[in-house]
């Protein structure tokens, strides 16, 4: 008898101790404001001065083993309260360095993780999002990066997402055995369709964390803005945002100097050579190839030999699949088959010059150069941007990518959505930071719209940039805060606004 009381008294203390342990568990998540339950589990943030900022969401599974190379998997629920306080692994890249002073964060294949900043207070609250695509030619850079700080923007109201993407060979490999494997007949666009797999994470999960999932604006710069531009035509990416802003964005299928997309069978050509350049073949091409590491994929990428047209050839690029992109952009926004939203979009004064930085053609290479690239009307372009010296081509060839990569893609893409949407506007970013050589050059807006750290800009200018992201962001329309009103853009009027340190409105 006293063993059944002493077993029952032990048996009531462990449920008091369990009890109690609960109840702390539970009075710790009450006290723990930032907690929130998306729909694969529970995460905690951070709270950081009335921003809640949640680091190293997985929005997808890891892309391993018999994942990789194929579009991305649901995300694996959990139990508990995930800590999202430290961002997430960078995709596996080729340089591994810093940006801008800043040491990239350990990379690993198991890499697909977003962020968020909220300025929310409840979920009743229902903020404008903003989800940034970051550039880096789709072979590097991370929205796993300290410099891409949502806080700046959040403090003006938005939420803000940054997320990764697979890049290089793990994200854009096409090969006809890939093909063989999808319902679709297509390979190779991994990278665009984990940016739809962030999207539609955000669709399903950004209510609560105060957001509104019917006012989403997607901004991104470089390749980021090209992304912009894949996912206004996509047919995946219908319904999941509703306007957008792109900078400096490469546009036509075969550019002046940079190529935007490739065409399917010239990806897959070479994503076969790839293949057999790593010792897969035959059959088990695919097997072989998921067996090997990630470093080694990416050590067996073909690096940009010093001929500067041949640096401007990114090998592992978006490709038209026929189902992510169903044909060029210039065949889909000649045709109007983009989706009608409000649209920012523009580029820096000095795109060209920072892209062609390393150039350093002598005459005769220039020649060559503008053979390869506009064969009979090689001749004529010359004629338009002659050169006598070294010196002289890097300026030509500066002016060369800024006028046709940048100036006319930007034209081309504004009067194509002018045509569809009225709330259209387009923009050329002249401000240069003090003791900046390069001028205005690629991707300078970024450090003043993420108040990238040690950089000294005009505080006017960098509050003026912020302003209109995202009083763009909460309205479709940029005007209300400056003392000048930028006009809708219109084949007619050709007017857009210079960001500068006096705004101005001009035309051409």
């Amino acid at each position: 008898m006293q063993g059944i009381y002493r077993r029952g008294y032990i048996l009531a203390a462990f449920l008091i101790v369990a009890g109690l342990v609960l109840l702390s568990g539970c009075t710790q998540q009450a006290q723990d404001s930032t907690i929130v339950k998306t729909n694969a589990g529970s995460v905690s943030g951070i709270n950081q001065d009335g921003i809640r900022v949640y680091l190293g969401i997985p929005f997808a599974a890891p892309p391993v083993g018999d994942l990789r190379w194929r579009p991305p998997a649901p995300v694996q629920s959990w139990e508990g309260v995930r800590a999202a306080t430290e961002y997430g692994a960078t995709c596996p890249q080729a340089q591994k360095g810093s940006v801008a002073g800043i040491a990239a964060l350990n990379m690993s294949e198991d890499c697909l993780y977003l962020n968020v900043w909220t300025p929310a207070k409840n979920v009743s609250d229902k903020l404008p999002v903003m989800i940034f695509f970051y550039g880096g030619g789709f072979t590097g850079v991370e929205g796993s990066m300290p410099m891409y700080n949502g806080t700046t923007l959040a403090e003006n109201g938005v939420i803000v997402v940054t997320t990764n993407y697979r890049l290089g060979a793990l994200g854009f490999l096409a090969h006809p055995q890939l093909d063989r494997e999808s319902p679709y007949n297509a390979s190779g666009n991994y990278g665009i369709l984990d940016q739809q797999a962030a999207l539609k994470w955000v669709q399903d999960n950004i209510a609560v964390f105060g957001g509104d999932p019917s006012r989403v604006t997607l901004f991104g710069q470089s390749a980021g803005a090209e992304s912009i531009y894949i996912h206004l035509v996509s047919p995946g990416s219908r319904g999941l945002f509703s306007q957008a802003i792109v900078e400096s964005g490469p546009f036509w299928a075969n550019g002046a100097i940079i190529n935007a997309t490739h065409s399917k069978d010239y990806a897959e050509q070479f994503g076969d050579w790839y293949a057999k350049s790593l010792g897969c073949t035959g059959p088990y091409t695919l097997t072989c190839m998921r067996n090997l590491t990630p470093d080694a994929l990416i050590n067996a990428t073909p690096s940009s030999p010093s001929e500067f047209w041949s640096t401007h050839t990114v090998m592992f690029e978006p490709n038209v699949d026929g189902w992510i992109l169903p044909d060029t952009l210039d065949n889909l926004f000649l045709n109007h088959q983009e989706d009608a939203v409000p649209l920012m979009v523009g580029n820096n004064a000095n795109d060209g010059t920072t892209l062609s930085a390393d150039a350093n053609m002598t005459v005769p290479e220039y020649r060559s150069f503008l053979a390869s690239r506009f064969g009979s009307d090689a001749d004529a372009v010359f004629a338009q941007y002659p050169a006598n010296s070294t010196a002289q081509v890097q300026i030509q060839l500066a002016q060369i990518m800024e006028n046709a990569d940048f100036i006319d893609s930007v034209k081309f893409a504004a009067g194509s959505m002018s045509d569809i949407s009225p709330d259209t506007y387009m923009y050329r970013y002249s401000y240069i930071i003090p003791g900046q050589p390069e001028g205005a050059f690629h991707g300078s807006e970024l450090i003043l719209l993420f108040r990238i750290p040690g950089i000294s800009t005009d505080p006017a200018v960098a509050d003026n940039v912020v302003d209109l992201w995202t009083r763009f962001a909460k309205t479709g329309n940029p005007n209300g805060g400056m003392d000048i009103t930028w006009p809708n853009y219109t084949r007619e009027t050709g007017q857009y606004l210079d960001i500068n340190i006096t705004p101005s409105v001009n035309a051409g």
